[in-house]
């Protein structure tokens, strides 16, 4: 099985959060009628609970655990793909299907289904006491943006972000490579690497809304800011900061800490490279923190030994480590649930409670819950735990917001990025071409 990317699946930042056009998903049951948040959980109890996120086996873990902790209450898991999920569930929730706890993407379906939610506040008695004092508040500030009403309508289990280096560990202490912090060592690593034969040292998926990712990751080190500034309307793109991060973005290439190649990458081929030991170096965004898990390596059939991870290495004299990152994956209860308290209940063991370390040994999302949560059986090594440790840390520290503006991004500074990055355009033209296409009135956004 194969890591997913995790491409932003907005299209306009309009609120703290962008509000995505996609659909979400769906399918058959009876209406049910509504009951008080302060319904008891003492009789026996069904919950119908759809989702995308985890998979099957992880995910029903996490329901054996709370089932085994509270055994009147019963959970029916039904799993989608992201894909279909998307469809399905908004067509199920307006059909009135019967359903007590639902998984929301939260960038691409909060405004697609929350008219069929019931608000947080609704149920909040009903949530373990301090509810609020055990999940991340940035997290749930951005779930709650992420509402064109600001209305709260779920819990956040986790986040994801980018960018992060993720590293082959056996293969730098074979070679006596120091993990890289900045971009000269990862240049002087590179270069020891390919004098042993190594020749693609750094691998990263060549698409345009990567090459996004990582240059707010390398702005993010001295402003990190400034991406949710651009898209909020209340910054231009023909400014020295952008200009700047493109200048540092190509030094990258022109040291030969990455090579231009790695520019023709494409969707699982970055992945393949890394796992079969012929790149030291996997840039990619948390969500390539399975590979951490010598477990999930051994079921995935792939060989490396001990992989560690490290925030992206620092460009900028005086820079300090940086992520966007967003909520994802929030728990909600549709109006149509006639168990409300049980559902609550539930929703609160798979945010913050006992269920964070079984749904989250896949190590996917940096968990919206405060404290107390390792995947301790999941990380064998020192470089494991101290690169998890990271992600986590670099995700939870203050910056942008992952969002972008989808059409943009594809049509327009996916592809000018790549064009600095290849050399056939200089920084400075770049920018003025991002700010005049941003400015055209064929892309809206908040400050058109």
């Amino acid at each position: 099985m194969k890591r997913k990317f995790m491409q932003p699946l907005v299209v306009a930042a309009v609120s703290a959060l962008a509000i995505s056009l996609l659909a979400g998903c769906g399918s058959s049951g009876g209406v049910g009628g509504q009951k008080s948040a302060a319904q008891s959980t003492s009789g026996p109890v069904t919950l119908n609970y759809w989702t995308w996120y985890p998979d099957q086996k992880t995910t029903q873990t996490a329901i054996d655990g709370f089932e085994k902790a509270n055994p009147s209450i019963k959970v029916n898991l039904r799993l989608y793909t992201s894909v279909d999920y998307q469809k399905d569930l908004p067509l199920a929730l307006n059909g009135g299907s019967k359903l007590d706890v639902v998984g929301v993407q939260v960038s691409a379906m909060t405004n697609t289904v929350k008219s069929n939610l019931r608000p947080v506040s609704t149920y909040a008695k009903d949530l373990v006491p301090g509810w609020k004092t055990k999940l991340d508040p940035k997290l749930v500030k951005q779930t709650q943006a992420a509402a064109s009403d600001n209305v709260l309508y779920d819990l956040p289990m986790g986040e994801v972000s980018s960018p992060f280096v993720f590293y082959n560990a056996s293969l730098l202490k074979k070679y006596d490579i120091p993990v890289p912090t900045t971009a000269d060592e990862l240049a002087a690593a590179s270069k020891k690497l390919e004098a042993a034969g190594i020749t693609q040292p750094v691998v990263e998926v060549g698409d345009g809304w990567w090459q996004e990712e990582v240059l707010f990751g390398i702005i993010g080190q001295t402003d990190p800011t400034l991406s949710d500034k651009i898209f909020l309307g209340k910054a231009s793109w023909n400014q020295p900061a952008i200009v700047k991060g493109l200048a540092d973005y190509k030094s990258l290439f022109d040291s030969g800490a990455i090579t231009t190649s790695t520019l023709s990458l494409t969707g699982s081929a970055p992945d393949a490279a890394f796992d079969t030991g012929k790149a030291a170096f996997l840039v990619g965004g948390a969500w390539e923190s399975s590979i951490l898990s010598a477990s999930y390596r051994k079921a995935n059939d792939i060989t490396l030994s001990d992989v560690g991870a490290t925030s992206f290495p620092i460009v900028e004299p005086n820079g300090k480590p940086s992520a966007r990152s967003l909520a994802e994956g929030g728990l909600a209860i549709p109006k149509s649930s006639t168990h409300v308290a049980a559902a609550a209940k539930f929703i609160s063991y798979m945010t913050y409670g006992a269920g964070v370390n079984l749904w989250d040994s896949n190590l996917v999302y940096a968990p919206a819950a405060k404290v107390g949560f390792a995947p301790t059986s999941e990380l064998t090594t020192a470089a494991a735990k101290k690169g998890f440790a990271t992600v986590v840390a670099v995700s939870s520290a203050p910056g942008s917001e992952r969002t972008s503006q989808q059409d943009f991004l594809n049509q327009v500074e996916g592809p000018t990025i790549l064009d600095v990055l290849r050399g056939t355009t200089t920084p400075e033209a770049a920018a003025a071409a991002l700010q005049t296409a941003w400015t055209s009135g064929r892309y809206p956004h908040a400050g058109n």
